[in-house]
């Protein structure tokens, strides 16, 4: 312990006064470090044209923001005496900052040349109050105070010092996103009729980072989805994995909302660390795209003014009700073209027959008339029209063959066929 006082005291003395040393800097660092949490900065050094043989600094805070609870030495400086650590390197820790004392070979063995960013020293600080504290070189701090100088050629000269600052954020409530999928349907613009499900998730977002906790149990939560004109929901599924105590879920023509508390005693919580969905939402268009042969998109959109009264759409978390973020969906709504047909039905006679079988026969190899409905002539469903559809007509009428595939033995629909394809169906 005298020992390293001596070598303390030796260095001081040894490091005092002196010209400016324009070729040097010293570099504070800045960051950021959470109210309640720690941040670490680096101190760090470019030089060129000098021979650095040691240096010492005093770096200082703001305590009201934040206090120092630790320095080490930096990565350079371990291995700046020819790749080993420096045969003196004593580091001093202050509330209000960190003081550092480097001689890096007793011998003059060793020196710092031309280096940019060289890491002289960590200092790690735990943030104390919201706000910004300048990260600057001092020469106050230790008894004797330390002075902040490099050695050259035996002088100790003044760098250039830059200083850094420290932002303690306060740690940010939890937040939690709303998600409303998107979806696709098509519809037969004769009727307008089309059906589509949506998914609905919930996110936490991660700011561990910024010394909050993560993930958090939530206690239940409130939603509102609108929709547009084309679409009206007709279903709301709560999936959570659990019967909650109370779920209440109200479904209104330009949207839904839904209330969740998942224990009244607060014996269950639920937490949402990536995309969950709790929620599927079914739509209709109830006839709406009826004559539109454009298509259209349905917005989803989050709403914090349905229901009566209104239903904000909030995460509880330990009692308290934190506003979720949004990220809204759609349903993109389709023409699709469909006919009217029945399977077999090759003479379009609306009747399944023998007849069937032998018109297709004379279509394909005697230069009969053609199908003016062709994919009624596919009887076995293959996607092909040929002598194979024939005999299965004559198995089912005459062998007790399977029947033809739907739409049989009525009329029905096909997605994929123009109107001219079967302008002549029997239907």
């Amino acid at each position: 312990m005298k020992m390293n006082k001596l070598l303390t005291l030796a260095l001081v003395l040894f490091l005092s006064g002196g010209a400016n040393a324009q070729d040097a800097s010293f570099n504070a660092g800045s960051g950021t470090a959470p109210e309640g949490g720690s941040g670490t900065l680096s101190m760090t050094m470019d030089n060129s044209g000098q021979d650095i043989a040691g240096w010492s600094l005093g770096v200082c805070n703001d305590t009201s923001v934040a206090t120092v609870s630790a320095a080490n030495s930096g990565a350079d400086t371990e291995t700046a005496k020819n790749g080993s650590a420096p045969d003196f390197n004593q580091i001093g820790v202050f509330p209000e900052g960190a003081t550092q004392g480097v001689v890096l070979c007793f011998t003059g063995c060793a020196v710092v040349a031309d280096v940019s960013g060289f890491e002289m020293l960590t200092v790690d600080y735990d943030g104390i109050a919201e706000g910004t504290t300048d990260i600057a070189f001092c020469d106050t701090l230790g008894a004797p105070p330390v002075a902040t100088v490099i050695v050259v050629n035996g002088a100790s000269l003044a760098p250039t010092q830059n200083a850094g600052t420290l932002n303690v954020v306060g740690v940010p409530d939890p937040e939690y996103t709303y998600s409303a999928g998107s979806a696709s349907a098509g519809y037969n613009p004769a009727d307008g009729n089309a059906s589509a499900t949506v998914g609905i998730s919930i996110t936490e977002t991660d700011n561990s980072g910024l010394g909050a906790p993560f993930p958090n149990a939530t206690q239940g939560f409130s939603m509102g989805l609108a929709n547009s004109a084309e679409v009206t929901p007709t279903n709301v599924t709560l999936d959570l994995g659990f019967d909650a105590d109370f779920a209440e879920v109200s479904l209104l023509g330009n949207g839904w909302t839904a209330g969740v508390v998942y224990s009244f005693t607060g014996g269950i919580t639920a937490t949402f660390e990536g995309a969950t969905e709790v929620i599927s939402a079914d739509y209709e268009t109830a006839g709406s795209m009826a004559g539109n042969e454009t298509g259209a998109t349905a917005t989803l959109t989050w709403d914090d003014g349905l229901g009566s009264p209104p239903v904000a759409n909030v995460v509880v978390v330990g009692g308290a009700s934190l506003n979720a973020a949004f990220s809204d969906g759609s349903i993109e709504l389709n023409p699709v073209v469909t006919v009217d047909f029945i399977r077999g039905d090759a003479n379009n006679d609306a009747r399944v027959n023998i007849a069937d079988g032998v018109w297709i026969i004379n279509e394909l190899f005697l230069g009969g008339p053609a199908n003016p409905c062709p994919i009624s002539s596919d009887s076995n469903a293959d996607g092909n029209t040929d002598a194979g559809d024939a005999i299965y007509i004559f198995n089912y009428r005459f062998l007790d063959g399977p029947m033809p595939a739907a739409p049989y033995p009525s009329c029905g629909q096909v997605d994929g066929q123009t109107p001219e394809d079967c302008a002549d169906s029997a239907c």
